[in-house]
């Protein structure tokens, strides 16, 4: 199992690396530079609301804020209708409203109503304004009592210990 899920990671990090291996921002004239890159930078926003579905944890409905600690590295935090999560953040570019991994932890519902918790990567795209998407993968850590309820009958029980994570909402700079 930690095999199959060493080759599913690379594979991961490898096709997200290969998507911006082109990317170059080299300028030969001033006029050439991205004017809302320059600008965010000057403006130094370090932090961003996010929300959105499957956001907070995997909740219905749910939040994060997101903390610039340096340069390109974040730190979230998130609740959501029955979840929270938390996640350590790389930007690709050096302010808030760039693309960037994440290693995520969900936790869904709590108590006895607990569904499950995952830990796993993440790829976040974020449009220059307002929209935001994720995709990634989690490796299931913990199945609660609601997770017993819902698949009782063992038969349709989903095979594996890793799970699709995903969400898609609004990010706001702060």
């Amino acid at each position: 199992m930690i095999k199959k899920y060493c080759t599913v990671l690379s594979v991961f990090v490898s096709l997200v690396a290969t998507c911006f291996g082109q990317q170059n921002d080299v300028v030969f004239f001033e006029s050439q530079k991205p004017i809302e890159a320059k600008t965010m930078l000057e403006r130094d926003e370090r932090t961003s609301l996010n929300v959105g579905v499957l956001m907070g944890g995997g909740g219905l409905i749910g939040a994060d804020l997101e903390l610039l600690l340096g340069k390109r590295v974040g730190m979230q935090f998130g609740a959501g209708l029955g979840s929270i999560g938390f996640g350590l953040n790389y930007h690709f570019k050096p302010y808030i409203n760039s693309q960037f991994i994440s290693v995520q932890y969900w936790q869904q519902g709590f108590g006895d109503n607990h569904y499950a918790s995952y830990l796993g990567p993440m790829y976040v795209f974020r449009a220059e304004k307002i929209l935001q998407f994720g995709i990634g993968f989690g490796t299931i850590l913990s199945k609660g009592d609601r997770w017993e309820r819902v698949w009782k009958n063992k038969a349709n029980e989903p095979k594996g210990n890793v799970a699709l994570m995903y969400n898609i909402g609004f990010y706001f700079p702060l």
